[in-house]
């Protein structure tokens, strides 16, 4: 619905999505599988979402969801492969980061 992951944060935060039907402003929200996301009910949202859907770098859907252009409808269907995820994250330098805050 977003060609970036500033800009899908940048729709969250605004108020234009709904997950499961209810309101979500809070980016880090974390969907589960079996959720449903879609566009909030106006047309301000919807023309938002369609125009970015026209981006051609859309098409490359992660196997974890699923979209239904027409109804500006996603499905989470499982949970995130880590070589979907886009960003380049040293975990063992995170964990030992904490580990000596503590």
């Amino acid at each position: 619905m977003a060609p970036t992951i500033p800009a899908a944060r940048q729709l969250v935060n605004h108020g234009h999505i709904l997950v499961n039907g209810r309101s979500v402003s809070i980016p880090s929200y974390q969907c589960r599988p079996g959720d449903v996301i879609t566009v909030r009910d106006n047309e301000r949202s919807r023309r938002l979402v369609e125009t970015n859907l026209q981006n051609p770098g859309l098409a490359n859907l992660p196997s974890h969801l699923e979209l239904d252009k027409s109804t500006l409808t996603g499905r989470v269907t499982g949970i995130v492969e880590r070589q979907w995820v886009a960003l380049e994250v040293n975990e063992l330098l995170v964990v030992e980061y904490y580990s000596r805050k503590v």
